[in-house]
């Protein structure tokens, strides 16, 4: 089995590959274009000019609202909102991490690490190796696991401000400060996030730094730890 540098280096030759493919794809595309370009305008301007026309010109606010649904529902796609366990989503991981606009993951920029447990109603549920990680070797979030230690792998070409929210949506769970999957505070339970032994009052947008334990915890008060302690070794 190879090892995470290996997997790493040959994700990033595939991706170079690709977009050295894509590049060449488009410089062929934009020679055909250049010649047929002005009738293309003209073609366009006459279908704009009919749907105008035709609305009243009363359809901008509609194509707003929209446009904003479309991004939200494109980062919430294909999340779970069943029981725990939950299982790497990958099926929509690609949209995901399209409507999130990372930087590029790259392990020689910004390169940190951070633990999260997850517990849910007393029992703690495993976070699984090979989040954000696609199957078939295409991409690598720059948010991802590796195993099912629970360490957050953060590496991209400079800092970002990833947050837990972004990776467990990266997960392919969902999640609000209200809701883990199936799971909704209310009725004695309750959904906190604990960071570092200090409580966290706004867990979808916490920003990750280097070296935090994160226990996120669904349930009665007091029904998980609210302080944990993790050896990073050289990570």
């Amino acid at each position: 089995m190879s090892s995470r540098k290996e997997q790493k280096e040959q994700l990033r030759k595939e991706r170079l590959e690709r977009e050295q493919a894509a590049k060449a794809s488009a410089d062929r595309k934009r020679r055909l274009q250049i010649g047929g370009g002005v009738g293309l305008l003209a073609a366009i301007v006459v279908v704009l000019v009919v749907i105008i026309g035709s609305s009243g010109g009363g359809g901008s606010g509609s194509s707003t609202a929209s446009s904003g649904s479309s991004s939200n529902s494109a980062a919430d796609i294909g999340l779970s909102d069943g029981a725990a366990p939950w299982k790497p989503e990958y099926s929509f991981l690609a949209q995901r991490l399209a409507a999130f606009n990372f930087p590029q993951q790259t392990d020689v920029g910004y390169h940190v690490h951070a633990e999260l447990k997850v517990y849910v109603n007393g029992k703690q549920t495993t976070v699984p190796a090979n989040l954000g990680i696609d199957p078939q070797g295409r991409f690598i979030s720059p948010i991802h696991t590796h195993d099912t230690t629970g360490v957050v792998h953060m590496e991209s070409t400079a800092y970002y401000p990833f947050t837990l929210g972004e990776f467990i949506n990266i997960w392919g769970v969902d999640f609000t400060n209200q809701q883990l999957g199936g799971y909704k505070a209310g009725n004695g339970n309750v959904l906190q996030l604990w960071v570092n032994g200090k409580q966290i009052a706004d867990p979808v947008n916490y920003k990750m730094k280097a070296h935090d334990i994160m226990i996120l915890g669904y349930g009665k008060p007091n029904s998980f730890p609210h302080k944990a302690s993790y050896n990073f070794g050289d990570l």
